[in-house]
């Protein structure tokens, strides 16, 4: 009998000691401000690197478009061609709480992704960005729209 009493603390012993460190982890991790604020931080970035990204692929498709058709094109244009997917169509499409609008020509465009709040999907991007045809490099403001005269990225 006592040698099944001796089993039974060291048992009791150790699920003290886990449940503890579990307490004292949690504990950190709550009381911690700013690891409240880390994971819509890690959002916002990740929205805006995909928005980077499709700012990228849409000048992209821009230039396949022209080659193809001899004239840039707006979002739908893009996607009868089959160089931009589905998310895209339309005059505005919204993605990742980023709205996109493009001004086209035969011989220019222009591209603006802007953070955009809708009933369903909130914004957690906080810079606009800008591109067009001209140099392909994408500008960003962090107060307003972006234009070609704000800094490159």
């Amino acid at each position: 009998m006592r040698e099944s009493m001796e089993n039974k603390k060291p048992q009791m012993t150790n699920g003290k000691w886990c449940l503890l460190i579990c307490t004292l982890f949690l504990a950190s991790c709550s009381s911690s401000s700013e690891g409240l604020r880390v994971y819509p931080k890690a959002v916002g970035a990740s929205d805006e690197g995909f928005t980077i990204q499709s700012l990228r692929t849409i000048a992209t498709a821009e230039m396949q478009l022209r080659a193809t058709h001899g004239s840039y094109g707006d979002f739908d244009a893009l996607t009868q061609a089959g160089f931009l997917d589905t998310r895209f169509v339309g005059q505005t499409p919204n993605l990742k709480g980023y709205r996109y609008s493009i001004k086209a020509s035969d011989s220019e465009f222009v591209v603006n992704a802007d953070p955009q709040t809708t009933e369903t999907q909130p914004t957690t991007g906080v810079r606009h960005f800008y591109l067009d045809s001209s140099d392909s490099v994408i500008h960003v403001n962090s107060t307003r729209p972006a234009s070609k005269d704000d800094p490159v990225l």
